[in-house]
């Protein structure tokens, strides 16, 4: 359904009765990509899928500040509202793992647990913040020159999803048109407004966070293995799953066994 969330147009589906789980997907993505886990989560959770702004069938602001974290977590914030619900279970995947976090730093009394699959709390430091706002700028432009089906080709091939290779061709025609399906225009907005580097740095805060954490990486995505390892070090209540034979879609890659830790994790909560 289309709903509009402070003047801007978001596809939001919602799924199932029960505990209210929001689901955000990752750059290039929709809320689609969750659909594989529909028919069993949504027997115990109200699901909610959304095309973040700049993907799927959600809006492509012409400004770009509209995309950036702190007006997205004000959205998440309004679409809670708009649904009726005070907290949320809140799960991210990349992009979506980094909204997710932001969301309950900046609106800690609207998320019940936090899952983040490889993903981040941005950069430490504003050299590595400025370094990464270049590049992503740079290749925001890129995209508009290039077009969308540059994009698809390209992010394909990058080394962070060497790993997704070595699916089935058909789950990898199904991820390259889930990539085509987006604009060049939405998607260079989005890196410009939300990328890593113009995102807050919520290194220093993760010890604030008192809600439960369950924090999910690949085996074979070091960087963010390591990522996820110190994140875990400073949260007050995580649990940290490295998923053998998997990179940096783990819920692509090993898509059972990523059912299976999120719902064991959320079953644990719901029996405290």
């Amino acid at each position: 359904m289309k709903m509009v969330i402070r003047g801007q147009q978001y596809q939001v589906n919602t799924i199932g009765e029960g505990e209210p789980l929001l689901l955000i997907h990752g750059f290039s993505g929709s809320g689609a990509q969750w659909m594989p886990f529909v028919e069993r989560w949504s027997s115990q959770y109200r699901l909610i899928l959304i095309d973040m702004l700049g993907h799927g069938r959600s809006a492509v602001p012409s400004e770009v500040e509209r995309y950036d974290m702190e007006q997205t977590t004000a959205d998440l914030a309004q679409l809670l509202d708009e649904l009726g619900i005070d907290a949320a279970h809140v799960l991210g995947y990349s992009m979506g793992g980094r909204i997710a976090l932001s969301f309950a730093m900046q609106y800690k009394n609207r998320v019940r647990s936090l899952i983040v699959e490889s993903s981040s709390p941005g950069l430490a430091t504003e050299q590595e913040r400025q370094a990464r706002r270049d590049s992503d700028n740079h290749l925001a432009d890129t995209i508009q020159q290039q077009g969308i089906q540059w994009f698809a080709d390209y992010w394909g091939n990058i080394p962070l999803f060497a790993s997704l290779k070595r699916l089935p061709e058909i789950k990898l025609a199904q991820l390259q048109q889930a990539r085509l399906s987006n604009s060049a225009f939405g998607l260079a907005q989005s890196l410009r407004g939300i990328g890593t580097g113009q995102q807050p740095s919520w290194w220093e805060q993760l010890g604030e966070l008192t809600i439960p954490v369950l924090l999910i990486a690949g085996e074979l995505d070091e960087k963010y293995c390591g990522i996820a390892t110190a994140m875990q070090q400073r949260l007050q209540r995580s649990q940290l799953k490295l998923v053998a034979d998997a990179g940096h879609n783990v819920h692509m890659e090993q898509p059972h066994l990523f059912d299976t830790i999120v719902m064991t994790f959320l079953d644990e909560i719901r029996m405290v």
